[in-house]
């Protein structure tokens, strides 16, 4: 690894450009990266289209370009492929009865010691580095052995529907396995795309394997009419383009003048080491914050997420945008025959912060990895499959105590957003103004359940993130916990019958 102070292991060649632009060397590097990647990815589209171009030549582009992107942007590329080799040798020597298992825990591991590595050199920071594309790498591995574990089954009557479709019968050969590694629309920052997803892109198959279909008209007649899938792909394109471009100037202006993430936090309760507190002078005090009163407290919190989260609507919607220049990301058609292209969409903006439940909310964030973990962990594990994503996810993460509260508590939101939703629900569904009157609340409650349990990612520390949950008296915690507790311990108040709510 690198020196400490001296922690980003990218190119140095744009340094001269910082003053100008007004962004640090790692996300301009990022930036300027991903521009390429744009720029490249719409004559791989055109020029080396499948239907003109061999999977070799193809697979050997998306190599060649991702690795220089990898080295450009983040350095050190030989962690990604270590991780990668020891990974094949598990699923080609290893036996499909435990091999996906022994990928599992070699690459979580993996990735472990790089996080800590991470948090030792810059510790609180958020500099890019290679433990980003681990993590996309990760996901890519782990759910390439489950699928090739899927495909040496003896039993697929056990497999689920999407277990099938995903089933892999044969390792991937060396050129493969690493283009599906380093593609170059992929690996700056995802977002994830399954390996049998890719090679259909690949080779051009995904093209032909969704069924035309029209709204009005009948299966039959559905089939016969084609519908070109590239017949909308710049107007997707231009739309992501747009809310990147939005998202990415609110980043940049927004959160420094209003609400600055470094609010929360109080230097008394800062525990980093002497030389992080040097470097990371706070641009807003966090006494001013808990000087504030409850609701001010509350409504900062809420605030200061939303804007928080434009970094990440800004990343994601850019990749995705790669993406889809390459041709990566038809996924079907809509209901009115219309090409849908958020194969590999990671976040759905409106439904995170527009949802009127929890689980909407949290199915619009990260929605890959969501897919991910559904695949790899909730659809394997015995039993506690909520506890065990959420545990999962926050060691996916890394290991600042901050990940492991945001988790804990959103699995405990969850179970008692969903005690809600079964047993107190019913009860709003008599007239329109009730169903009106619930959906006003789980609105509000929505959005701020979801500031409250994701700001521990940005105070990232335990006492900080006590401090600010203390100085909102723990509040929502306490009504959850009181939720379980009394559908679960207590037994709860009859139901309406549905014949009861149709009457009224």
């Amino acid at each position: 690894m690198v020196a400490r102070g001296e922690f980003y292991a990218g190119s140095k060649i744009l340094q001269p450009l910082v003053s100008y632009v007004g962004l640090p060397l790692d996300q301009l590097n990022f930036l300027v990266c991903q521009i390429v990647g744009l720029l490249l990815a719409i004559p791989f589209r055109t020029v080396l289209s499948p239907a003109s171009t061999s999977v070799t030549v193809r697979l050997t582009v998306e190599l060649v370009a991702g690795l220089a992107l990898s080295l450009f942007c983040f350095g050190q590329v030989w962690y990604l492929a270590g991780q990668a080799v020891v990974s094949y040798l598990l699923m080609k020597y290893g036996s499909p009865r435990w091999s996906q298992k022994a990928v599992f825990v070699f690459c979580m591991v993996y990735l472990s010691v790089a996080h800590i590595l991470r948090q030792y050199y810059d510790y609180g920071g958020y500099t890019l580095d290679i433990t980003g594309p681990m993590m996309i790498q990760t996901q890519k591995l782990t759910s390439l052995a489950f699928a090739l574990s899927d495909g040496h089954r003896s039993d697929p009557s056990r497999m689920t529907a999407d277990q099938k479709s995903q089933a892999i019968k044969e390792v991937p050969d060396l050129l493969s396995f690493f283009s599906f590694m380093f593609y170059f629309h992929g690996v700056m920052c995802g977002p994830l795309a399954f390996y049998s997803d890719y090679m259909a892109f690949i080779d051009g198959s995904y093209l032909t394997s969704f069924p035309s279909s029209k709204a009005n008209g009948s299966a039959e007649e559905s089939t016969k009419e084609h519908v070109n899938p590239m017949s909308n792909l710049n107007s997707c394109l231009a739309k992501k383009l747009v809310t990147a471009a939005v998202t990415g100037l609110i980043m940049v202006s927004l959160p420094s003048m209003i609400c600055p993430p470094e609010g929360l936090r109080s230097e008394q309760t800062v525990a980093a080491p002497s030389s992080y507190r040097e470097q990371h002078k706070w641009s807003y005090s966090g006494e001013e914050f808990f000087q504030k009163t409850f609701l001010q407290r509350s409504l900062y919190v809420l605030v200061c997420m939303t804007l928080a989260k434009q970094k990440y609507y800004f990343a994601w919607t850019l990749g995705e945008s790669v993406n889809i220049a390459a041709g990566l990301g038809f996924n079907g058609y809509d209901n009115s025959g219309k090409p849908k292209w958020d194969l590999v969409e990671n976040v759905d903006i409106w439904d995170v912060e527009m949802a009127l439940s929890l689980k909407v909310n949290i199915d619009g964030w990260n929605k890959k990895t969501l897919v991910w973990l559904r695949r790899v962990v909730y659809d394997r594990a015995p039993k506690y499959q909520t506890l065990a994503v959420f545990a999962v996810s926050a060691f996916w993460h890394g290991f600042y105590p901050g990940y492991y509260l945001t988790f804990g508590t959103a699995a405990l939101f969850t179970i008692a957003a969903r005690q809600v939703r079964r047993n107190v629900r019913p009860y709003f569904q008599k007239s329109r103004n009730m169903r009106l009157l619930y959906d006003a609340i789980t609105f509000m409650f929505t959005r701020m359940a979801n500031a409250y349990i994701t700001f521990p990612f940005m105070t990232l520390e335990l006492m900080p993130t006590l401090h600010v949950y203390a100085a909102q008296y723990f509040w929502m915690h306490l009504a959850a916990l009181a939720v379980v507790v009394y559908f679960t311990v207590l037994p709860p108040p009859k139901r309406p019958s549905q014949e009861s709510i149709k009457q009224d």
